[in-house]
């Protein structure tokens, strides 16, 4: 259970209302104590965190099993977790933040801000290059339309080149620096023209570099400075102090290649290439990276913290930019970013799901299959991270492992899925 002072402490998240699931019903909590439960015994993950939120009051919260394989120690509240993937909400806010500022246009091309991306050239299945019609823009960054892809993902012959030009998906390499990390991308050709199509991608790394191009300072200084201090983020790091280290929870993987549940894990060593089944491409993982001190700030990937206060930053997005007084974002700025922005463009994950300025978004319950109203949005992360944002009943969703299952949905869905589940 997560502990009465941190409940108190997300209390002053919002007051509580009635609304469709207000009343949590004890068969509600059941059914979550058994998804919890089974994770950890039939060795999904060793550890996990879960905290979900109504109208800012805590309805459920367990913190069970350990920190590590074959260790001994309980996961704590205030451990420390590499939220990778869902680093990019936290990049998309801080874009908005200028954008609101005039210092940023949605529409404005990438290379005004980074000239190395002034001269892109695309790659065809066939292997062809023509040159880009356009560089992307800030808006293409946030909604993956870009034109750029993950080593991970698999594109035919851009991984190649990705491969090629050393690229950094942002989760090792932690002696590269951001000015480095963009040349090489640069180097490389987009896997299609701007804004044709949908591929989940480095597009919010490059925008975490173009933040820093405007801002003349690190996107964890402005990140911290504009959204962490004002909402009282104290966990939140890109480069993490060694002194944390025993905070951190180490990262596993399953046992079987194949990411297969339910059949145990393994530690993830220092740069580790771990399968992604769903591509047949590798993802290289060194969890080390998050105690760099020179690593560039991936803002796909690079932000650490704990549970309570990725909880408090999903609030604020559910109270539309506010929280506790300390305003973030305007309301009509957060409505913007968290509406569909891709049509029918097929996206990662799949039908019924569209993808806005920095979010997935559910466009169609029935199709998406996984009990969220439409409107509702959120991320994952590849160590096993994932927050849900349902407006429609006021209720935010945050589960934490570091079990690195190639994205967050094999055990955070259980959990959610669980929370929806008929009575």
């Amino acid at each position: 259970m997560i502990s009465r002072r941190l409940l108190l402490a997300l209390l002053g998240a919002g007051a509580l209302t009635t609304g469709a699931l207000a009343r949590t019903p004890e068969a509600r909590s059941g059914k979550l104590d058994e998804a919890v439960r089974g994770l950890v015994e039939g060795r999904s993950t060793p550890g996990i965190a879960v905290l979900i939120l109504q109208e800012g009051r805590p309805v459920y919260s367990r913190i069970a099993g350990l920190r590590e394989a074959g260790g001994t120690a309980p996961i704590g509240e205030n451990d420390l977790f590499r939220f990778a993937s869902m680093t990019k909400a936290a990049t998309s806010v801080a874009a908005m933040i200028l954008v609101e500022e005039g210092r940023l246009g949605l529409d404005e091309p990438v290379s005004r801000y980074l000239p190395a991306f002034a001269s892109l050239r695309v790659r065809g299945l066939d292997g062809g290059e023509a040159p880009a019609e356009r560089p992307p823009t800030i808006r293409e960054l946030m909604t993956h339309t870009a034109g750029f892809s993950y080593n991970f993902i698999n594109r035919p012959r851009v991984v190649d080149a990705y491969h090629e030009a050393r690229v950094t998906d942002g989760l090792d390499q932690p002696d590269v620096t951001t000015a480095e990390a963009m040349r090489r991308l640069a180097s490389a050709p987009l896997g299609y023209q701007p804004g044709t199509s949908w591929e989940y991608s480095l597009a919010t790394d490059v925008l975490g570099a173009v933040i820093e191009g405007v801002t003349g300072g690190s996107l964890g200084a402005f990140v911290t400075e504009r959204i962490a201090k004002p909402l009282r983020l104290e966990s939140w790091t890109f480069n993490a102090p060694e002194a944390t280290r025993s905070r951190f929870v180490p990262v596993t993987r399953p046992a079987q290649p194949t990411g297969t549940l339910g059949t145990g894990y393994v530690a993830v060593i220092a740069t580790e290439g771990v399968p992604y089944p769903a591509t047949r491409g590798t993802a290289t993982l060194d969890p080390n990276r998050a105690f760099s001190p020179v690593a560039y700030h991936s803002g796909g990937a690079g932000m650490s913290g704990t549970l309570g206060d990725y909880a408090r930053f999903a609030q604020m997005l559910l109270n539309e930019g506010e929280l506790e007084g300390a305003r973030v974002l305007r309301a009509e700025t957060v409505r913007q970013m968290t509406a569909n922005a891709t049509g029918s463009l097929p996206t990662l994950r799949g039908p019924g799901w569209g993808f806005s300025l920095g979010f997935g978004v559910v466009t169609d319950p029935a199709a998406a299959k996984t009990g969220l109203p439409a409107g509702s949005y959120g991320w994952g992360g590849i160590y096993g991270t994932q927050f849900w944002i349902d407006p429609t009943n006021r209720v935010v969703g945050v589960v934490m492992t570091q079990t690195a299952v190639i994205g967050s949905g094999p055990v955070a869905n259980a959990v959610r899925e669980a929370f929806y589940a008929p009575d």
